[in-house]
């Protein structure tokens, strides 16, 4: 990979995906605490589902923040030598 101003520019990308990968990891934790706190509320569970935003569809695995952020140190590393 030579193309150096390609190369800066791909670099600039992979550090934004990495600062937001991190950032949703971060949120996920936080959507998790307050679900399981709403858990424990049958109001407010049953306020949750009724809300039109609502969605129990699929979650991103996020548990494998490290691995993501490796592959993408990785590739920073490698556009830049």
């Amino acid at each position: 990979m030579s193309n150096l101003p390609t190369n800066q520019v791909l670099v600039s990308i992979l550090q934004m995906l990495k600062e937001q990968a991190i950032f949703a990891h971060r949120q996920q934790g936080w959507i998790t605490a307050l679900w399981e706190t709403i858990e424990r509320d049958d109001e407010l569970q049953s306020r949750l589902k009724q809300h039109p935003r609502y969605d129990q569809g699929p979650q991103p695995n996020l548990q494998r923040i490290d691995v993501l952020t490796r592959n993408i140190d990785a590739l920073i590393q490698r556009l830049k030598h």
